[in-house]
């Protein structure tokens, strides 16, 4: 097996998607990142996203009418995602995550390896300002 090369531009996204709690799209990591290393491209950023989520060093989040977006706390959570303004956010407060698994494996007879939950609705923010 051949062994990943760590390079500058691949520790630099890694650290921008684990230090961002807005969980980044590859454009937004790219626009975070294109001042401080002018010769990154966009395709760059996508195929080592893709591959850093391939490996399980981040977690690729898929957004119902949206790009990808990519997280780097990869501890047990959920997500909450804004209809309105597209605001993305963490949420921990989960009581029993194998207790669901174990549920959803009992009923279907699969063998559940992961889940990914993003609940939608509307912000404090969004629903503030349409009052």
């Amino acid at each position: 097996m051949l062994k990943e090369r760590t390079t500058k531009q691949k520790m630099l996204i890694l650290s921008t998607v684990c230090a961002s709690k807005a969980h980044p799209t590859a454009e937004q990591v790219y626009d975070m990142l294109k001042n401080e290393m002018p010769g990154l491209s966009l395709g760059t950023v996508y195929r080592n996203l893709n591959r850093m989520a391939e490996l399980g060093q981040i977690r690729r989040l898929s957004v119902t009418n949206s790009p990808d977006r990519f997280d780097g706390d990869l501890r047990p959570h959920h997500h909450i995602c804004c209809s309105a303004c597209g605001d993305f956010s963490d949420y921990f407060n989960v009581s029993d995550e194998s207790a669901i698994d174990a549920q959803i494996s009992i009923q279907t007879g699969f063998e559940i390896q992961r889940h990914e939950t993003v609940f939608y609705g509307i912000c404090p923010k969004c629903r503030a300002c349409k009052q």
